[in-house]
């Protein structure tokens, strides 16, 4: 990402970095919905035919931060990394790399890096951006996690609405359509339907 578009990621990330301090707050209520918001174009939460998702590439980006005990986020292309108060017990130089290629993949290091349960009960997860892919309205979409040859290792389980509330305002804030999944551990991660 060139310098002229972090601006413009900033003013973004900024209701995300809110949202995350009262994301247990907002868990609690029934309807996570700020009033007066018309609700996002949400991706459905299983996986169909196994496939990745076609996309038009995104510009290559790499993005490395110190995440510790208190929780943080990074955005890497389309992708944003969440993690959440008291997952990591120590800070750790994590770095995600966004390739430009025909799918939206996204790839996390330090390798195998896990989490504990945080104090919002994700530990850590990832959403991933869409608007740049073939989507078809009925697809149901998931993320998953790959090898670097791009074949399917397993299904990251999706964010319920109370553990997730986070995600669930940052894509109504945005408008477009977003994917999330629960992250077991740092790997490489893409879109399937």
């Amino acid at each position: 990402m060139d310098s002229m578009n972090r601006p413009s990621v900033r003013r973004w990330l900024i209701p995300l970095a809110l949202l995350a301090g009262a994301s247990a707050a907002a868990s609690s209520c029934s309807d996570p919905s700020p009033v007066g918001v018309e609700p996002p174009r949400l991706a459905a939460q299983k996986v169909g035919g196994g496939h990745l998702i076609s996309c038009a590439p995104l510009a290559y980006d790499s993005v490395t931060q110190v995440i510790g005990p208190a929780g943080g986020f990074l955005v890497a292309g389309g992708h944003v990394l969440v993690v959440d108060s008291l997952a990591l017990s120590s800070p750790v130089k994590i770095t995600a790399v966004a390739p430009s290629q025909s799918v939206n993949l996204v790839r996390f290091r330090p390798e195998g890096l896990k989490f504990k349960h945080g104090v919002h009960g994700i530990g850590a997860l990832v959403a991933t951006n869409l608007d740049n892919c073939n989507v078809h309205p009925n697809q149901v979409l998931q993320v998953v996690n790959v090898t670097d040859s791009l074949s399917i290792l397993g299904i990251l389980q999706a964010p319920t609405t109370a553990d997730s509330a986070v995600v669930v305002k940052y894509k109504t804030y945005l408008g477009s359509l977003w994917v999330g999944g629960l992250l077991p551990h740092f790997s490489n991660y893409a879109v399937a339907w």
